[in-house]
């Protein structure tokens, strides 16, 4: 099965959220750290047991931010992390389809300073450092090609 390619779904459904002449680079879904492990435990056993593991396991990370204002304005939720040869986008995701529907925070490239990510089994740890030192986490799936959007953000 082929993996989504979320710049080009970026700039097609997400077009009217872009500047005119902006071109999307990279793309990937982000997410809080430790939603990926408990969809896919909640999928596996299903019902209660599911939910109860999955509960338990969000609660080992915390996602949580460095003290800066950049990191602070980081949405939660799932996201689509952008990059465009202008900004550092990060698009809330529709959960009916996975489209871009509106702009839950936005960057000037110089204000972000660099993507970490730090292989987990079927995920990465993704931590975007911004350049008033602040830092946001999530967790991307690697299927998606992250690495893709650390290249460009780390230049």
């Amino acid at each position: 099965m082929k993996m989504v390619d979320f710049a080009k779904k970026v700039q097609k459904k997400g077009a009217e959220m872009l500047l005119p002449g902006e071109t999307v680079l990279a793309a990937a879904p982000m997410q809080p750290v430790g939603s990926f492990g408990k969809q896919v435990s909640m999928g596996a056993i299903g019902g209660l047991a599911g939910a109860a593991i999955g509960s338990r396991m969000g609660k080992k990370e915390d996602g949580s931010v460095g003290a800066g204002a950049s990191a602070e304005s980081f949405p939660g939720g799932n996201l689509i992390l952008a990059v465009t040869d202008q900004r550092v986008i990060a698009f809330e995701q529709s959960s009916m389809g996975g489209n871009p529907k509106a702009i839950g925070g936005e960057w000037q490239r110089d204000q972000v300073s660099e993507l970490s990510l730090v292989k987990k089994k079927l995920t990465y740890l993704a931590e975007i450092r911004f350049a008033d030192g602040s830092v946001a986490s999530g967790e991307m799936v690697r299927a998606a090609k992250p690495d893709k959007v650390a290249a460009v953000i780390n230049g």
